[in-house]
């Protein structure tokens, strides 16, 4: 891809997917001045560079900073020398914001820093409408007398403040949301408005806060503390509510009503919670507070009754059964990621309950990768620039030598780890054929892994003879791979690494997760010393991969609850890009071509189905089963020197196609077509077969 930049105009700049090194130095992007690591435009003519973030900055931004005037980014200072940003104040020489009336300047990462971002809420606009407000996350304490000009309670840890006059607001307080909807006035949603002293519904004391929620139609107001009590804001939701009997068993038997923890219906005597309101089953009122599930890989699950309020830009769907979650009911959800679930799927799928406070609380904050995460490699050299830390050669233990960082790839070259098309930055091996890309070479020797009840232990076999089959795609590979070492199960890290509660796939528009009861597949039986049991429910029918229009042989799947679509691992796993050697150029993975009138294989020459996926050269028209792009053996690497104890002169491993002469091996005489042993020696026949 290739662009104009206005921050180089003489040359055109080339965007390319990853850079490290350019003739041994550290690549800095002309923009920041910050070192370059991943996708970035370059100059092919003179050393320039530029983040793709950099290039892609907008020419024209506004701040309530400085609210007379756009600000106009610029390649560098106008003035001589280095400028001043009038925010940080701090002295630059890269990517500007500039205001040429006002003679005022934004240095880019005070223009976008999250630190730095102004506040724009209906708080703002209501209690200071004059200045803009700036964060400061890392402020405790402000002084005796200082107070909130929202709620009027001491300042204390993050907050927003006027950097013109003396004004402060509580970061809670000046997001408070435009409307919210609480279970005492569930008829219609409360809007934020200033206050002119309105009598609380709740409290029925007077509201001298600035602000209060109001419903217009019925004229119910709450002020700021009974809208947001302390039960609302503890960290674990089960602190803090003071649930009580609603109703007197001498006058009332039972009434219909819904159980604002969990979200169905109830009938009998509820308990509601004095301070917020809270309706609840007797049951759910001894909800622990924290859960762990083996259903998600993070080890610990937070029960809340204010998800629309407590937890920004997470997902809708519950992340055990997958249908959506209904916000204005309890659910459970992850601190570390975007995971929520209901909370009687949480409770059916919980493996073990925690209080709050507990001794072992510290020690459920550790994460599962954090257990095992005993590195794979010694660093041998690293480089420094600054704070970045650049490893440029290290000793991995699954081979005999030094491995170097490399960011130069070529199309034919594979991973000897995950057996895929290699991919920048990774480490080579300067004596032999040997690569490992960087995601590879960062795995972990030892995993607790959420869907195995042992730890796996990551592994691999020096041996060419020792290839397996992998217990989730049952496709045989050569690479590295995680084993358990009380049962006979074996991943190839390629599938490990796909395993995920949910992903999102190029070849189909909405997220795909695994199902619930295929969380819980890989068992170790007997005691730990057979085969590990694989567990599918036998009501469902496994269904026909989207890709390939097979049944999933390991029963193994993601599916997608908004649309008709499964996606088996085999499929789910195949590489973006492949090498045939019918084609010059690389074949990319491709789910729908609208012009295919007569589709056909151009190795085969059969016949293909339009909607399943297939590889395809736009160039040369070329296109292909994905069998028969890859091979029988996708993920086995051939050639290499390899010895023989039969046989004086060394061997490489070759795949005897449809296309080679047919050989009989020498050893039992069967044909040869498939993996097979082949001798170097262009004077010598001997070849075996791979079983032998």
């Amino acid at each position: 891809m290739e662009v104009e930049h206005f921050s180089h105009p003489d040359h055109p700049l080339i965007l390319i997917n990853q850079i490290l090194e350019y003739s041994c130095e550290l690549v800095i992007c002309s923009g920041c001045k910050g070192p370059i690591w991943g996708p970035c435009y370059s100059c092919t003519s003179c050393y320039f560079f530029l983040h793709k973030k950099c290039a892609e900055l907008p020419r024209e931004i506004k701040r309530r900073l400085h609210r007379r005037h756009p600000l106009h980014l610029l390649p560098k200072s106008p003035y001589e020398g280095n400028y001043r940003c009038n925010r940080c104040d701090k002295s630059f020489n890269c990517f500007v914001y500039h205001c040429s009336f006002c003679k005022f300047d934004l240095d880019i990462k005070c223009a976008f820093q999250p630190g730095f971002l102004e506040v724009d809420s209906q708080a703002h606009q209501f209690a200071h409408k004059d200045h803009p407000l700036i964060l400061n996350e890392e402020q405790e304490y402000h002084g005796e007398g200082v107070v909130c000009s929202v709620c009027k309670e001491p300042m204390s840890g993050p907050s927003y403040s006027c950097i013109s006059c003396n004004f402060l607001l509580h970061k809670k307080c000046a997001e408070l949301p435009p409307e919210i909807k609480r279970h005492i006035h569930p008829e219609h949603p409360l809007r934020l408005l200033p206050n002119h002293h309105m009598i609380c519904g709740f409290c029925k004391e007077t509201c001298y806060e600035s602000f209060v929620y109001c419903c217009f139609v019925c004229e119910f107001n709450l002020h700021i503390k009974c809208a947001f009590p302390p039960c609302v804001y503890a960290a674990d939701q089960d602190q803090g509510h003071q649930f009580r009997s609603l109703l007197n068993p001498r006058s009332f038997k039972s009434i219909s009503f819904t159980c604002n923890a969990c979200g169905t219906d109830g009938y009998g005597s509820p308990f509601m919670c004095t301070m917020c309101q809270l309706v609840v089953h007797e049951e759910c009122i001894s909800l622990p507070g924290t859960l762990k599930t083996a259903l998600h890989h993070h080890p610990r699950i937070i029960l809340t009754y204010q998800h629309q309020q407590c937890i920004e830009s997470i997902n809708k769907d519950c992340g055990i059964c997958y249908r959506e979650v209904d916000t204005e009911y309890g659910v459970y959800y992850c601190p570390d990621c975007e995971f929520v679930a209901h909370v009687n799927c949480s409770r059916e799928y919980g493996d073990s309950a925690t209080g709050t406070g507990g001794e072992n609380e510290e020690e459920q904050s550790v994460t599962v990768d954090d257990q095992f995460m005993e590195p794979s490699f010694r660093v041998v050299r690293e480089i420094k620039h600054g704070e970045e830390r650049i490893i440029e050669e290290i000793k991995h233990w699954s081979h005999q030598h030094n491995l170097i960082l490399i960011d130069k790839v070529d199309d034919d070259l594979k991973c000897d780890g995950c057996m895929l098309p290699i991919s920048t930055p990774f480490y080579s091996c300067a004596s032999c054929n040997f690569f490992l890309d960087k995601t590879c070479m960062e795995l972990p020797r030892r995993k607790k892994w959420q869907y195995h009840e042992n730890q796996l232990i990551l592994s691999w076999n020096r041996w060419v003879h020792n290839m397996y089959k992998c217990s989730v795609c049952k496709q045989y590979f050569r690479g590295l791979r995680y084993k358990c070492a009380t049962c006979r199960l074996c991943i190839d890290v390629r599938c490990f690494k796909s395993l995920k509660d949910s992903f999102k796939h190029g070849g189909h528009e909405h997220p795909l997760y695994l199902p619930a009861y295929k969380k819980n597949i890989l068992r170790c039986s007997n005691g730990g010393r057979g085969l590990p049991l694989w567990v599918a429910d036998d009501r469902e029918n496994i269904p026909l991969c989207s890709g390939c229009c097979v049944s999933e042989e390991s029963k193994v799947f993601f599916k997608c609850v908004l649309c008709d679509f499964n996606l088996g691992m085999k499929c789910a796993t195949l590489p973006y890009k492949a090498r045939h050697e019918h084609d010059d150029h690389p074949l990319f993975l491709t789910y729908i071509n609208e012009n295919d009138y007569q589709p056909s294989c151009i190795i085969c020459e059969k016949d293909r189905d339009p909607k399943l996926w297939f590889y395809r050269c736009e160039e040369c028209d070329f296109d292909a089963h994905p069998e028969c792009a890859l091979g029988k053996y996708p993920y086995i690497k051939l050639g290499g020197i390899h010895t023989y104890p039969e046989h004086p002169h060394p061997l490489a491993l070759v795949d005897k196609t449809e296309d080679y002469r047919p050989q009989a091996c020498n050893i039992c005489g069967e044909p040869c077509d498939g993996l097979a042993l082949e001798c170097t020696d262009p004077n010598c026949d001997f070849i075996v077969n791979w079983k032998r």
